[in-house]
């Protein structure tokens, strides 16, 4: 195989320091509270317990009527099955699933400390990276399936070309499971199909037997796809597949394309903060040149996607200037993917390449909507390509050249700190609304109902309120219907049923958004940033009483 270096040395105390320090960022979020889609995965997991052969054979309202989990989730079920597996052992408390879920996380630094020893001379700076970026941190707070995707992803890549290499069918084998399972974890796993298989076509210039071996996740596919159309009445795949392409939030393709590279930028903040060791000073003026010229685009626009620039005549200058930051970073990107494509030319380069590209074009063009989520597949590429630009540049040789990473790394850490601290404090607000809309209302639960879904939901429901039926709610009189703001799935109420009661407000984070204020990380459709620094609005509760 063609890589840039000879393997890099495998040493204890670097797996030891990266456990640890993967361990020491994760543990102040285990308490965080149940968020965004995590329910789903919860929901289903509780009802794998008790029929492991039909994990969606269940019922929920969740966008405002009741249907079947199968034609809600747009998930495959092996994370589902892995928090099952947590919850029967450690019970179903929050700070017991999410410690559940550091296996993952560490799995995935881990995996790209391995996988970055056939590209680089310094994995280890590489995988600590990964671990200062806030896409990493805010992603492996959940209890999703996107970091457990990234830690199969990482393994099947780093075992396929280990066993490329030296012809080994055991690696092959291995590696064609994980590609199995990182697809069953979510769809986007499939991608690694086409990746890898150009990947041994660059490298080998004609079909072997490794051919072989992708028939191994394909024939997974295709048994749950028939299982799922067996079970359900229709295969959850393909079905996944038109709902990733037919829906559409966020605007049109040039706010898409804001919005992607304002994430890629935001979300790994660390092409940003390492940019003057990326480029030189003529780079660099440029950069500031283009986010100038971003900002007068943003301006010209007016609105990007779905959240307007301008607020009764005043430009909202903080939100322009993070946008025109985020963006410029995130087209840093695209000159990495160059330089070394430019430097490399190699079938190593080329995975590098179209591993970032196609989940770009993937998150902008093909999928339904720009998350963080969704840009989180790229984060071990882009973190090996920043280590094979400053190596490039002959930046890191020595201890004194790597001492250079402490400033854009520390301040990556930082930053994906007090992201991941703001989206703690927002899954937190919706638990205590929860808790004080069931306990100071002044009536049983069970004659609250409730709009919004997400963590709100679970909380409500935990408690004994029911979710509302946006086509036929059973509402009776004096009860009561509590609506969030900036809830999902609203739907507007009768006035002739209901008459307001009350307002109520709860603190999330008071100078950092996540998804409010022009931030959308969970969906671009809330916002084209993957989060706002500025000052964040309290999270309002409007309650109704039934007339």
């Amino acid at each position: 195989m063609k890589t840039l270096a000879p393997k890099a040395p495998h040493t204890v105390v670097s797996l030891l320091i990266l456990t640890v320090v993967t361990l020491a960022c994760l543990f102040p979020f285990l308490g965080k509270a149940v968020h965004i889609d995590d329910p789903l995965f919860i929901w289903c997991a509780r009802h794998i317990q008790s029929d492991p052969f039909n994990f969606y054979g269940f019922n929920l309202n969740w966008d405002g009527h009741e249907a079947s989990m199968a034609a809600v989730t747009q998930n495959p079920p092996l994370a589902a099955y892995y928090l099952a597996l947590v919850g029967s052992l450690f019970g179903w408390s929050e700070i017991a699933l999410h410690t559940g879920f550091l296996l993952p996380a560490l799995a995935l630094v881990l995996g790209t400390y391995s996988l970055g020893r056939n590209f680089c001379f310094h994995p280890f700076w590489a995988a600590l990276a990964t671990v200062a970026a806030p896409v990493f941190l805010l992603s492996s707070t959940s209890v999703m399936c996107d970091t457990m995707m990234m830690a199969f992803w990482v393994w099947s890549v780093y075992f396929w070309m280990e066993g490329f290499k030296t012809g080994n069918p055991a690696k092959l084998c291995l590696a064609a499971l994980l590609i199995a399972a990182c697809s069953l974890t979510k769809y986007f796993g499939m991608s690694l199909i086409p990746l890898l298989l150009t990947y041994s076509l660059l490298e080998q210039r004609r079909i072997g037997r490794w051919l072989a071996y992708f028939c191994l996740p394909v024939l997974a596919l295709a048994f749950y796809q028939w299982l799922t159309h067996r079970l359900y009445g229709q295969g959850l795949l393909l079905n996944a597949v038109a709902y990733a392409t037919q829906l559409r939030v966020g605007g049109e393709l040039p706010s898409k394309l804001l919005a992607g590279l304002a994430f890629a930028g935001g979300g790994m903040i660390i092409l940003l903060t390492a940019a003057p060791l990326l480029w030189d000073r003529k780079k660099l003026v440029a950069g500031i040149v283009m986010a100038v010229m971003v900002g007068l685009l943003v301006l010209t626009m007016k609105k990007v996607g779905v959240f307007p620039v301008l607020d009764a005549g005043n430009v909202k200058w903080l939100f322009v200037i993070q946008i025109s930051l985020l963006v410029t970073a995130g087209t840093s990107l695209v000159l990495l993917l160059v330089a070394d494509w430019l430097r490399q030319k190699t079938p190593a380069s080329a995975l590098l390449s179209l591993w970032v590209a196609g989940t770009f074009v993937f998150t902008c063009a093909v999928n339904w909507t720009v998350s963080g989520r969704n840009i989180l597949p790229m984060l071990p590429a882009v973190s090996l390509l920043l280590m094979r630009r400053l190596e490039a540049r002959e930046l890191l040789r020595g201890w004194s050249g790597a001492r250079l990473l402490w400033g854009p790394l520390g301040v990556s850490l930082l930053i994906a700190l007090l992201v991941a601290r703001a989206d703690y404090e927002l899954a937190d607000s919706a638990r205590t609304a929860a808790a004080f809309m069931t306990q100071k209302l002044g009536v049983t639960p069970n004659t609250i109902w409730f709009e919004g879904h997400w963590g709100f939901q679970y909380y409500m429901e935990k408690l004994g309120a029911k979710a509302l039926d946006r086509h036929d709610p059973p509402l009776s009189s004096n009860e009561v219907i509590v609506v969030p703001v900036r809830g999902s799935y609203l739907f507007p109420l009768r006035g002739d049923q209901v008459a307001p009661w009350f307002e109520h407000e709860f603190t999330a984070s008071k100078w950092l958004a996540t998804m409010s204020a022009g931030a959308g990380y969970y969906s671009d459709g809330w916002g084209p940033l993957p989060f706002v620094f500025c000052s964040v609005p309290a999270e309002e509760y409007l309650v109704f009483r039934v007339k």
